[in-house]
C-alpha cells in the first residue's frame, strides 16, 4: 500500500528550512550564557589563522601540534594578561566602593579649591557604590566566578581547535552555504579580517601605550595607585573620544583640589599634548596598515557591545556594526549587479 505525502516539495524545503531555524533558536538560547566563547573564537582564530597557515604549510608542522601551539601562544599573549587585568581592576574597583568616604575627602577638598559645595553627599556615595558595582560586574572575577570563566575559556579554545584543523574545509563551507557570489564573499572576508585586527591589534596597541603614559603621568606628578589608573585607561582608550580624559582629566582635578596649582596644569598639558597625539599619531600608522575603523562605530559598538558581552563588548561591539555596514554595502552592490542583468536582458531582447 502505497502513501502520498501531503506536503509539495516546495514546502517540504520551506518546513525544512524553518525547522532548521528553529533548531538553532533553541541551541542559541541554550548556550546564550556563553555566547561570548564562540565570538571569542571566531576573533582569535582570525588573529592567528595566518601564522597557523605559515607553520603548516611552510614549516610543515602537524596541524593538532600546531593548533596547540597557537593556542598556548594567544593564552600567554592575550588571555592571560587580561585575566590578570581584570581582577586586578575588580579587586580595586571594590576597594573604592568599599571606602567611599576616601571618595568624600576627595569631594570635600574640591569644594575647598572650587567653592564650589556639592550637595548631597548621600547621593554622591550611592553613585559611586553603583557606578563600582557595574564597572566590577564587567570584568571576570578568578574568585567569585572561576567556573564560569575556566568554561567559557575552556569551551573557547575547544572551538577554535577544530576551526584552526579544519579551517580550509571551513572555507569550502563559507563558500558553499553564504548566498553571495565568490567574489562578495571574498570581500566579506578581507573585510572581517581588516576589522578584526583594526578593533583588536589596532586599538589594543594604541590602548597599551596611552596606559602607560598615563601610568607615567600619574607616577610623575605623584597622583596615588598609578599602575591601577593606567589600567583604567587601557579600557578608556577604547572609547572614542572621552577615551584617556576621563582619567587623567579627574587626575589633574585631584591635584587642583590638593593645592598643587603646577602639577595639575602639567598633568593637564601632558595628558592634552602627548598621551592624546600619539593617539592621533599611531591611528594614522595603523590606518595605512591593517585598516581603519571610523570613531562613530567604535562609539556605537562600544555602548551597544558592553551590555551585551561586558568588557568583551569593547572589541565585538564596533565589530558588529562594521560587519552589518558591510553587510548593507553587499546588499546594495547585489541589487547593482540584479540592475545591470536586468538592462543587459533588455537590451538583448530589443536588439533581438
Amino acid at each position: 500500500m502505497s502513501f502520498q505525502n501531503i506536503y509539495t516539495k516546495k514546502q517540504r524545503e520551506n518546513l525544512l528550512i524553518v525547522s532548521i531555524l528553529l533548531l538553532l533558536l533553541f541551541i542559541i538560547y541554550g548556550i546564550r550564557n556563553y555566547f561570548s566563547s564562540f565570538l571569542g573564537s571566531v576573533i582569535v582564530f582570525i588573529l592567528f589563522l595566518q601564522l597557523f597557515r605559515f607553520l603548516v604549510e611552510k614549516w610543515k608542522w602537524k596541524h593538532s601540534l600546531t593548533a596547540f601551539f597557537i593556542i598556548f601562544i594567544s593564552f600567554v599573549v592575550i588571555v592571560l594578561p587580561f585575566l590578570f587585568l581584570s581582577v586586578l581592576l575588580t579587586d580595586k574597583i571594590l576597594y573604592y566602593t568599599t571606602h567611599y568616604g576616601e571618595i568624600l575627602n576627595l569631594v570635600a577638598r574640591f569644594e575647598e579649591f572650587s567653592g564650589i559645595e556639592l550637595r548631597e553627599k548621600a547621593t554622591i556615595t550611592s553613585i559611586a557604590t553603583n557606578v563600582g558595582s557595574y564597572l566590577s560586574g564587567l570584568f571576570p572575577s578568578l574568585v567569585t566566578g572561576a567556573l564560569d570563566v575556566f568554561i567559557i575559556l575552556g569551551l573557547m579554545y575547544f572551538i577554535m581547535y577544530y576551526l584552526l584543523i579544519n579551517n580550509r574545509k571551513l572555507n569550502n563551507l563559507v563558500f558553499k552555504f553564504l548566498p553571495f557570489k565568490k567574489e562578495i564573499i571574498i570581500e566579506l572576508t578581507d573585510e572581517l579580517k581588516a576589522s578584526v585586527n583594526a578593533n583588536v591589534v589596532g586599538l589594543g596597541v594604541i590602548s597599551l601605550v596611552q596606559a602607560i603614559l598615563v601610568g607615567l603621568g600619574f607616577w610623575f606628578f605623584n597622583i596615588p595607585d598609578p599602575l591601577f589608573w593606567g589600567l583604567i585607561s587601557f579600557f578608556a582608550a577604547f572609547i572614542p573620544v572621552l577615551g584617556t580624559p576621563l582619567v587623567w582629566g579627574p587626575g589633574a582635578i585631584y591635584l587642583f583640589s590638593l593645592g598643587q596649582t603646577g602639577a595639575g596644569a602639567g598633568m593637564l598639558v601632558y595628558g592634552a599634548v602627548l598621551v592624546m597625539n600619539i593617539d592621533n599619531l599611531l591611528r594614522l600608522y595603523i590606518a595605512k596598515k591593517i585598516g581603519d575603523t571610523h570613531p562613530l562605530i567604535t562609539m556605537i559598538g562600544v555602548v551597544l557591545g558592553i551590555p551585551l558581552f561586558g568588557i568583551l563588548g569593547l572589541v565585538i561591539g564596533p565589530l558588529m556594526i562594521s560587519y552589518l555596514l558591510l553587510l548593507f554595502k553587499v546588499y546594495e552592490k547585489e541589487l547593482e549587479d540584479k540592475a545591470i542583468f536586468s538592462n543587459n536582458l533588455s537590451d538583448s531582447q530589443n536588439t533581438g
